[in-house]
């Protein structure tokens, strides 16, 4: 059987043979690069489709799952029926009204993440479009390297986040009526549990605090069982909620 790219070939535009340059049967700008691809959805759409199939080949070469959506309407009504995964937007336009409409489907795939395609994207558009939560934005004519880097960003974010959610998971319940598990603590297993989520040693908590570095362990172990964490991740994450809740709200302005 023929290789899937050279199958492609005869159909592509001159854009899509200058992504996917045989050789072999094997595009030789993007077999030197090894991804993870196995069970990854890539979702596309946008309204220009000689640079969808081009990424369309060169994703489906990569081993991704591609599934081509002809308009943004239509991936977003599917959306809740997809794993997570990365969705590539192309747009013909840079403007602010496409830009408007990229930032609102990003909001809106959430559970996504998403790079944009764009022509001569200007620098307010990437940053704009960055701020909404892009993976990025992607300049045309693409290099099928950067390309893949960046879907594999992608789904490197995507993991981070599964694993963010699963320690949140894994965390005490939140205690009602504004009590905090950090209340729990005595005077002295607060002080050092304070310097411990922000990054100090047992040594150097020692010195700060006038104690030996066997007593920090002990204010340690108790407040670890107190906080009911068994990890330095799980601790740090506790904490970091809990201050959180606990913060005061900001002042309005002109509050006396």
């Amino acid at each position: 059987m023929r290789p899937v790219a050279l199958q492609l070939m005869p159909t592509m535009t001159g854009q899509t043979r200058h992504l996917l340059e045989s050789r072999d049967g094997v595009p030789s700008r993007v077999k030197t690069t090894l991804y993870d691809a196995t069970h990854r959805c890539v979702c596309l759409t946008g309204d220009d489709a000689a640079v969808l199939s081009a990424v369309a080949s060169v994703l489906t070469v990569a081993g991704y799952d591609v599934r081509r959506f002809a308009a943004p309407a239509e991936l977003l009504s599917a959306s809740q029926e997809l794993p997570p995964g990365v969705v590539v937007i192309s747009s013909e336009s840079a403007a602010p009204n496409s830009l408007d409409h990229q930032i609102a489907l990003i909001h809106r795939l959430a559970s996504f993440r998403v790079i944009l395609l764009a022509a001569f994207p200007r620098a307010s558009f990437v940053v704009a479009a960055m701020k909404a939560g892009a993976v990025t934005v992607l300049d045309r004519p693409l290099d099928p390297e950067v390309l893949l880097a960046a879907v594999a960003e992608g789904f490197a974010q995507i993991d981070q986040a599964t694993v963010l959610e699963e320690a949140d998971a894994s965390l005490p319940p939140v205690i009602p009526h504004g009590q905090s598990y950090l209340d729990r603590l005595s005077e002295r297993e607060r002080d050092v549990m304070q310097l411990v989520f922000e990054g100090a040693t047992n040594k150097s908590i020692g010195i700060r605090l006038g104690i030996s570095i066997k007593t920090v362990e002990k204010h340690r172990g108790r407040a670890m069982k107190k906080l009911e964490v068994c990890s330095l991740a799980g601790l740090i994450r506790l904490m970091d909620r809990e201050q959180g809740m606990n913060a005061a709200p900001a002042r309005p302005e002109g509050a006396a």
